[in-house]
């Protein structure tokens, strides 16, 4: 295996047996080491890893602590990097090769191009890193990195690059509610810890209201966005974002109107295209039909493929057939009927896969405006 460093995989797993064969087909040979770090499973998962050539299998008693789990797979890992990846991701090279070769030995860490959804743009997410002994995970939930690696770029003046590494999450693709007990536990101890991760509050807020509990799920998504105010740093945006969103998503659940909400995250964030979208969709509704279309037409211009590198994921299809819709019923509360059944048509050639935009179109123009 060629590369100017020796690169270490390192993940925890428990009960993975859906993913994690997918994700060790994706790393053998692109990789020097493997290091799965079992917490408890109950399935295959063990006998999974065990089979794999290139595995180094270890066994490490759950705590309720992530953070003290993946230190594990970190104090055991005997590569120069380290790549930490989940059971339910993948990886990508785009170029080929291993990922010793899109490593600068020269940095102390590296932003790989992350999408957290199938469906969703990337984004820059810290996921490889040197393998130092004052790099550590903190945090019993949403564990991290980032302050060891900062402390250390700091010290030794080595700088925190991006690469054209991949990893795709598909674990969100499915059900999640199993996770809201034990995750909520966790959160409710990580935000008397550390209560300006904002990240955390966003999550505490979205398991509330899964959970039925939605004025405590509000009270939250309020703080974290709070604490967001005092410090709207780049690790800060990503998360008050959410929250925004969130907020915006149950005021319009409540029979409210969240135009106010969004508008006041468009002030924090000017350029985040998620809250573009939502305030698209409450012009629509508040009967503001020709601001809502700007709105349309600002995301069709967008090009998501161009968005890999920033801050912030996005659902695809607000820039591509959401957009196109939103437009659409723009266009039908302005009378311009063809130009709706135009849009319509452009949405069911982005999302063949959904009907109802070809009836629409069709309904509205005939079917000679939506032939692929």
């Amino acid at each position: 295996m060629t590369g100017r460093v020796r690169v270490s995989a390192a993940m925890i797993v428990r009960n993975e047996e859906r993913f994690l064969a997918g994700c060790l087909e994706s790393l053998s040979g692109r990789v020097e080491e493997i290091v799965v770090v079992d917490t408890g499973s109950s399935d295959d998962t063990v006998g999974i890893a065990g089979r794999t050539p290139g595995v180094r299998l270890l066994h490490h008693r759950w705590n309720d602590d992530f953070a003290a789990a993946r230190n594990v797979a970190l104090d055991a890992a005997s590569g120069d990097w380290i790549l930490y990846i989940d059971a339910d991701e993948r990886l990508g090279l785009p170029k080929g090769g291993v990922v010793a070769d899109y490593i600068d030995p020269g940095a102390v860490a590296g932003f790989v191009r992350f999408r957290p959804k199938t469906g969703y743009t990337r984004y820059r997410e810290w996921r490889l890193f040197r393998s130092d002994p004052r790099i550590r995970f903190a945090g019993k939930i949403h564990e991290t990195i980032k302050p060891a690696v900062r402390l250390l770029s700091a010290r030794e003046g080595l700088p925190i690059v991006r690469t054209e590494v991949e990893l795709d999450h598909i674990g969100y693709d499915g059900d999640q509610s199993h996770k809201h007990g034990r995750n909520l536990a966790l959160l409710e101890i990580a935000v008397r810890a550390d209560p300006d991760r904002v990240y955390c509050w966003h999550h505490m807020a979205e398991t509330l209201a899964a959970l039925g509990r939605v004025q405590e799920a509000v009270a939250a998504a309020r703080e974290g966005l709070a604490r967001a105010d005092r410090d709207l740093s780049n690790d800060q945006r990503a998360p008050a974002s959410l929250i925004v969103q969130f907020l915006a998503r149950i005021e319009a659940e409540l029979g409210g109107d969240p135009l106010d909400v969004i508008e006041a995250g468009l002030a924090r964030m000017p350029d985040d295209h998620a809250l573009w979208f939502l305030r698209g969709q409450a012009l629509l509704r508040a009967g503001r039909p020709g601001e809502a279309l700007e709105m349309a037409e600002r995301l069709q211009a967008i090009d998501p493929e161009d968005l890999c590198d920033g801050l912030l994921a996005y659902d695809r299809a607000i820039f591509r057939e959401k957009a196109c819709e939103l437009a659409a019923l723009a266009c039908l509360r302005l009378g311009r009927r063809r130009e709706a059944a135009a849009q319509f048509a452009a949405a069911a050639r982005l999302a063949p896969g959904d009907a109802a935009y070809r009836i629409k179109a069709i309904a509205l123009n005939g079917p000679a405006r939506v032939a692929p």
